[in-house]
């Protein structure tokens, strides 16, 4: 009986090998649970800061506006010259960049038009909006919605 400790190769080689297959089948399921987290929690920010701008509208007993860019968007006090669009003077109550991989489809978002390639909305002094449906979309195509009522209920699909 020999006193040697430790593996050979081909035990090493086999181990690699196991390792290897199981790295493989589980790595597309963890990247495919990552870009959904992503566009979840893009999601769960973006209602929680739409419930801010219908709350701020309700609290000021004025418009809060809400403009969408493909990357972020911004709410702000809009009691400014142009409606829906953030003009100097006008208090920012929240700017937000979307997460890498996740962006808003600007083309199915049905708010209005801003003119510059943006969308918007807005919130008045009863908590009540335009109805308009804002879609995320993620990196492998995964869209969500939500969806805004003129009464301003928030709720997401």
């Amino acid at each position: 009986m020999s006193n040697v400790k430790g593996f050979t190769l081909i035990e090493a080689l086999v181990v690699i090998s196991l390792m290897a297959c199981i790295s493989a089948l589980a790595v597309p399921d963890m990247i495919n649970w990552l870009n959904q987290a992503k566009l979840n929690g893009a999601v769960n920010n973006l209602r929680g800061s739409l419930e801010l701008a219908k709350l701020k509208a309700i609290q000021e007993n004025g418009p809060v506006a809400i403009n969408f860019t493909r990357k972020s968007y911004a709410i702000f006090r809009d009691t400014g010259a142009t409606i829906g669009m953030h003009d100097a003077g006008e208090e920012i109550f929240r700017k937000r960049s979307l997460p890498k991989g996740v962006r808003i489809d600007l083309s199915a978002t049905t708010f209005a038009n801003t003119g510059n390639g943006s969308k918007k909305t807005r919130f008045k002094g009863r908590g009540t909006s335009a109805s308009g449906t804002v879609y995320l979309v993620n990196s492998i195509g995964m869209v969500k919605k939500i969806i805004v009522s003129s009464t301003g209920r928030i709720r997401t699909e």
